[in-house]
């Protein structure tokens, strides 16, 4: 949100010089030690009766009488100020010569940046606290990332600075107030993020330029070292969250990025959890690009977002995130263009999945070790994988194989998931080429229901149309500890002599078909002749002498 004003607008009207402009020597951390610190005196002010809004300097008063300090002053202003002035949107606001003053905004309750601006500085001079308006260029809700700001422009927005406690503060009550939406409607929400942030985080979205003057301007950023203009068109711009969270993009600090072929973005944060969703929008399109996006996990509290689009252009890659697993909404971080002058002769899609692969938050409560879905990324040989994932406790595993853009039969066993004392063994087959998700879920407990837990990326560069999937199994082959020796596919030939082999070291007794199967240490293995094709063969296997079978393994006779 912005407006169009003069600079002379932003004159300074107290009574005493302004202290010099200077990097404040305490942050927000540093002034505000608790969550809840800010309770009572929001409360304060937003009961605010009538009889004290008449005027600014009754309303100063009155919230001043309920703070115990300069920062609960101008706290209670911010306040006051956030919640009872909505962001006039019409276009035709500076036409119609509206009165921007504290006391024509206090009594129209509606204004743009500069009346905001205003209202909050004749409170502060009412109690003699030093303050400055504030004016140059913003990133609003209709920033184009794409747009390079010049001092040929007229400045568009104000916002001010507030000195307290020997220091100078930011405080910006019009984006604190709310935003506007896609349909250019003011949405109410209050922002605590925009009350006393942090200058290097200030800077991405703000710019002074005042009179003229880029030498007057710069000492007004607040920072050690500031920034050109120059610089602060191209730096990403991020929302309120990214910065709340700690968020830094690492590899591509710019908001437009020029690529060719393939982009990783590498964003750091510092919390345990974090999960990130990536969107990608091709400009002037409506088809959806998702699936040239891959998330992923690296070490040292990093993630990596790749980009590798199907056709040149200019794309939109929206980030959203959340730093809590027991709250599904995600929060808006950022947004990227990407401009992807290449691609590949050939390029794959990813599966279909939210956030990165590996594993999931829960993953060592289900009982996997922690190493478990640390290599997320599988590359297949011969159109096959086969490994083993560690186990804490005995799990009642099930896996689950996507192709990203083929639907794969799910009557066809691709997988083969095996469980023995301290781990699971995953073997998986790949009939035709492209990116795979291979799933692993494990039961919840106390319920019938199963959740994932780990999801794998698995790469198969050939075709594989002859891959036979794996026989049928049931819940009693896990449960038995059962591991297939031979044959390794799911069919048979008709009319000829089979052999069937597996291990296990719970099973006392096992048919093949209806024909006692032998037991040499933990290996069955037992022997027939098939009949013809479309007949099943069945292995049936007991835990106990004297007891019922239960399938186990199935084959189909070709």
């Amino acid at each position: 949100m912005g407006c169009t004003q003069s600079s002379n607008k932003y004159t300074e009207d107290g009574d005493l010089p302004l202290p010099p402009p200077r990097p404040p020597r305490k942050l927000k951390r540093d002034l505000v030690k608790r969550e809840d610190q800010f309770k009572a005196i929001d409360e304060y002010a937003l009961k605010t009766p009538r009889s004290a809004e008449l005027s600014v300097t009754a309303l100063s008063a009155h919230l001043v009488n309920g703070a115990k300090s300069d920062l609960e002053r101008i706290r209670a202003f911010y306040r006051w100020i956030t919640h009872n002035i909505r962001y006039d949107t019409r276009s035709d606001f500076h036409d119609r010569n509206i009165d921007t003053s504290g006391a024509a905004v206090l009594r129209m309750r509606s204004t743009v940046c500069i009346g905001y601006a205003n209202l909050f500085a004749e409170l502060c001079r009412e109690c003699k606290i030093p303050v400055k308006i504030v004016s140059g260029y913003s990133k609003s809700f209709n920033y184009d990332p794409e747009r390079v700001f010049t001092t040929r422009e007229t400045p568009e927005h104000a916002w001010n600075a507030v000195y307290i406690h020997g220091n100078w503060q930011f405080v910006e009550c019009t984006w604190g107030a709310g935003s506007i939406d896609e349909r250019g409607a003011f949405i109410k929400n209050f922002s605590d993020f925009h009350f006393l942030t942090k200058p290097s985080h200030f800077i991405v979205t703000h710019f002074p330029y005042m009179d003229n003057d880029m030498s007057k301007s710069q000492p007004w950023q607040l920072l050690p070292n500031p920034l050109s203009l120059e610089t602060f068109s191209k730096r990403l711009k991020g929302f309120s969250q990214m910065y709340v969270w700690n968020l830094k993009p690492i590899s591509h600090p710019d908001g437009v990025v020029t690529f060719s072929r393939k982009l990783d973005l590498t964003i750091q944060y510092p919390s345990s959890y974090f999960f990130v969703v990536a969107r990608l929008s091709k400009k002037f399109s409506t088809r959806n690009f998702d699936q040239y996006v891959l998330v992923e996990n690296l070490s040292g509290n990093k993630i990596r977002i790749r980009v590798t689009p199907s056709e040149k252009g200019t794309y939109t890659l929206k980030l959203f995130g959340r730093t809590d697993p027991a709250i599904e909404e995600l929060t808006a971080l950022t947004n990227y263009v990407l401009k992807c002058e290449e691609v590949d002769s050939e390029v794959f899609a990813f599966p279909s999945h939210q956030g990165p692969f590996g594993s999931y938050h829960d993953y060592t409560e289900a009982g996997f070790h922690s190493s478990a879905g640390k290599k997320a990324f599988l590359q297949s040989k011969s159109g096959k994988v086969d490994f083993s994932i560690k186990t804490t406790k005995i799990v009642d595993a099930v896996a689950k194989l996507e192709h990203a853009t083929k639907n794969l039969n799910l009557s066809d066993n691709y997988t083969l998931l095996e469980r023995e004392k301290g781990q699971l063994h995953l073997k998986a087959k790949f009939p035709s080429k492209g990116y795979y998700k291979l799933s692993v879920f494990t039961k919840n407990e106390n319920a019938e229901t199963f959740s994932p837990r780990i999801a794998y990326l698995v790469f198969c560069g050939e075709d594989y149309p002859k891959s036979e999937p794996f026989p049928k199994t049931f819940p009693q082959t896990t449960q038995f500890e059962c591991r297939l020796l031979s044959p390794a596919t799911c069919e048979v030939k008709a009319h000829e002599q089979i052999q069937i082999r597996f291990s296990s070291p719970k099973i006392v007794q096992a048919l093949l078909h209806e024909t006692p199967m032998e037991k040499s240490g933990n290996v069955w293995e037992g022997k027939m002749k098939t009949s013809s094709p479309g007949e099943r063969i069945r292995v049936s296997a007991s835990d106990q002498k004297g007891s019922g079978y239960w399938r186990i393994y199935e084959f189909n006779v070709m």
